[in-house]
């Protein structure tokens, strides 16, 4: 009645024959901890346990909460650790807050969230990552799936049977949405995001163990660039007019340059030979964004160093340029400037004579544009611009890529895939692959070699012819005349 708590003297607690009344009352227990500072008495109270075996169970989990070195009065599960630890974090890029938000709500919570954070095992991310690939053989499914339909709805559209066209349709729209699997670098992605969130938690005291440093996970490969030989462009043209032929067929609007981009590559990186390179940039010259692309083929900036890049950061005096900033698309309508990416090492970049000329001219270009404009001019400082001088949108860039190699008739590569091109005629003039190195500004010699293990035909040749070169002959091997091997059969008789 005076509100204070009766324990095991309350009445109620027992029948009338001494028994112990179990819909009456909960169970709780004290953890006496060592003293706080000043000797302050410290002590964990904990309840609301309906049998006496449940807060036995509970108390000796505080207690190897307690030997372990964590807090047994702080519990997370994982899913409000990484909330808290994400909404925290300060000092991020707004891209790698972005890509640790989508970690977290795609994959950590929806899998490992309703773990308590100290009970989270090796076991438990195994588990996870086998449905992440589980989940892929679904998605593969869903899009030959998605692949089949879209043939059997445009064949049936040709053919004039509105039934079948419908059918094809209503299936097509049964699937899932389209997703884009998970791979091996993906997923080495999502474990690091966490491995990071854990490291935190361990110094924090709320888990004992990392055990995202524990989880053994395939490598994630990096893809070899290919080179768009005559073969490879011939089997991919056949494959483009094949499709362009069957589009006019069927009556409708024709869209050269969608197909053009849907049609299927070789490899994820493609990179075009010298000549197709040149072809391109001959086709270019006379677009706005000519130095930009001009740039990146020669000296492999990425877009976002690209579109980044300052006036006060170009020394065409001195033929260099240093990569200061990176322009980052985080959503359409969210763009940061920022810093490069991490890996970047060495920050200086030697440019070409040719490539000083077309900035020079650039720069005399904008100069003009400014003074046209007068008021309305938008100083953004930025060395490639819109025509009133604000920023370029990083995806304005990728468009006008695409477009411009679509009407130079080349086979298609992606923006990013000139960085590879440029590294790869780095290597063909002969440079060696650590300089290759340090002008992509890798941060280890592993990465570039893996990547451009496959260089332009030409330069493999090269080697090969350089290597017989260095065994001395007295017969030319053109004129050795090698004798017939003799058969099985006749070893056996001699």
């Amino acid at each position: 009645m005076d509100g204070k708590e009766l324990a095991s003297r309350c009445p109620q607690l027992r029948h009338e024959d001494g028994t112990w009344n179990p819909r009456h009352g909960t169970w709780y227990f004290y953890l006496e901890l060592d003293a706080g500072p000043g000797g302050k008495r410290r002590r964990i109270r904990r309840g609301g346990f309906t049998t006496q075996e449940d807060a036995e169970n509970a108390l000796e989990d505080a207690r190897c909460r307690v030997l372990r070195g964590l807090d047994p009065g702080v519990r997370y599960t994982v899913g409000q650790y990484l909330d808290e630890w994400l909404a925290g974090h300060g000092g991020l890029r707004r891209s790698t807050r972005k890509s640790y938000g989508e970690h977290i709500e795609y994959y950590l919570k929806p899998h490992l969230g309703h773990i308590e954070l100290d009970q989270l095992r090796v076991a438990h991310l195994n588990e996870m990552f086998a449905a992440i690939d589980a989940d892929n053989e679904r998605i593969l499914w869903a899009a030959g799936e998605r692949r089949r339909l879209l043939a059997a709805a445009r064949q049936a559209w040709r053919s004039g049977d509105k039934g079948a066209h419908r059918a094809a349709r209503a299936d097509l729209a049964g699937l899932p949405p389209h997703r884009r699997t998970v791979g091996a670098a993906t997923m080495q992605r999502i474990r690091a995001t966490l491995r990071s969130a854990l490291e935190d938690a361990v110094r924090q005291g709320l888990t004992a163990v990392n055990v995202a440093k524990l989880t053994k996970l395939q490598t994630g490969k990096r893809p070899k660039a290919l080179v768009w030989t005559s073969e490879r462009v011939t089997a991919w043209q056949t494959a483009y007019e094949r499709e362009l032929a069957a589009e006019r067929a069927s009556g409708r609007t024709v869209n050269a340059f969608k197909i053009w981009m849907s049609l299927p590559r070789p490899s994820r990186v493609m990179v075009w030979t010298p000549e197709q390179t040149g072809t391109f940039l001959d086709h270019a010259a006379d677009h706005p964004l000519y130095p930009l692309l001009h740039l990146m083929a020669f000296r492999g900036l990425r877009r976002g160093e690209a579109c980044g890049l300052a006036w006060p950061d170009l020394d065409l005096a001195g033929a260099s340029l240093a990569v200061r900033e990176s322009r980052v698309k985080i959503t359409y309508r969210e763009i940061e400037d920022g810093d490069p990416k991490s890996d970047a090492g060495e920050d200086t970049i030697p440019i070409d004579s040719g490539t000083v000329t077309v900035l020079e001219a650039h720069h005399r270009r904008q100069d003009e544009a400014r003074a046209e404009w007068g008021q309305a001019w938008q100083e953004s400082g930025k060395v490639f611009t819109r025509e009133d001088g604000s920023a370029l949108h990083p995806d304005h860039v990728t468009d006008a890529f695409a477009r411009l190699a679509y009407g130079a008739g080349l086979p298609p590569i992606r923006l990013h895939d000139l960085r590879h091109g440029a590294a790869t005629l780095m290597l063909a003039g002969g440079a060696d692959m650590k300089l290759v190195q340090a002008l992509l500004r890798h941060s280890s010699l592993a990465i570039t070699a893996d990547t451009y293990t496959s260089v332009l035909p030409e330069v493999a040749r090269e080697a090969a012819e350089a290597a017989a070169a260095l065994v001395p002959r007295k017969i030319p091997a053109q004129d050795a005349r090698p004798s017939v091997l003799p058969t099985s059969s006749q070893n056996e008789e001699e």
